[in-house]
């Protein structure tokens, strides 16, 4: 019983220890520096593809860049002819499709389309190139690339984590107990304004 006894005082001052707010501000300190060295690549895919999504045009991917030709070729080219010179004037593009449209062509490109008409030579088409680096960050920043919600679920977590942490690791003037949550609860206004926004 004595010995239960002792093991149970000994357990409680180490718990008490633990606990005691130096050691629990030591333990914040240590993880918040971690865990803000391994986020770090995570949060400039986030946060770039952000600013990238934030300033798109309505209805065009930032993923993608257009690319527009427009260039006058022989005219009444049959559609035979006019495949052979778009291979030779054009191999930078592949065409997949040719439909004949009321006095022009209908062209379908691969990543694209245009049109060619015949009376005038005059081809005009587009073509979306992928832009490798914005593609790859949006499709995390969408969670689109396979097994990336645990990782994604992991980042949220730690996001959630460094805030909260953030809040207790200085002291005094400068800690949340100071100016710190002046400035906690300007950002929280702000939330909270652009919900009527």
């Amino acid at each position: 019983m004595v010995k239960i006894t002792i093991l149970f005082i000994t357990l409680m001052d180490f718990r008490m220890k633990w606990l005691s707010k130096k050691n629990i501000r030591k333990w914040l300190r240590i993880i918040h520096r971690d865990l803000g060295y391994f986020v770090v690549g995570i949060t400039l895919v986030y946060g770039v593809s952000g600013i990238i999504l934030n300033h798109k045009e309505t209805k065009v991917d930032p993923a993608f860049k257009t690319i527009y030709i427009e260039q006058q070729i022989d005219s009444r080219l049959s559609i035979s002819k006019f495949e052979s010179t778009f291979a030779e004037s054009f191999s930078d593009y592949t065409l997949n499709r040719i439909i004949p449209n009321n006095n022009s062509y209908k062209l379908f490109l691969t990543g694209g389309m245009g049109t060619y008409v015949p009376e005038t030579g005059l081809i005009s088409f587009e073509v979306y190139k992928k832009k490798p680096l914005v593609y790859f960050m949006n499709k995390l920043h969408y969670n689109q690339k396979n097994y990336w919600t645990t990782p994604a679920d992991f980042f949220g977590g730690g996001l959630i984590f460094l805030a909260l942490s953030g809040l207790f690791m200085a002291r005094g003037k400068k800690g949340f107990k100071g100016r710190g949550k002046w400035f906690a609860l300007a950002g929280i206004i702000l939330v909270i304004l652009y919900i009527w926004l």
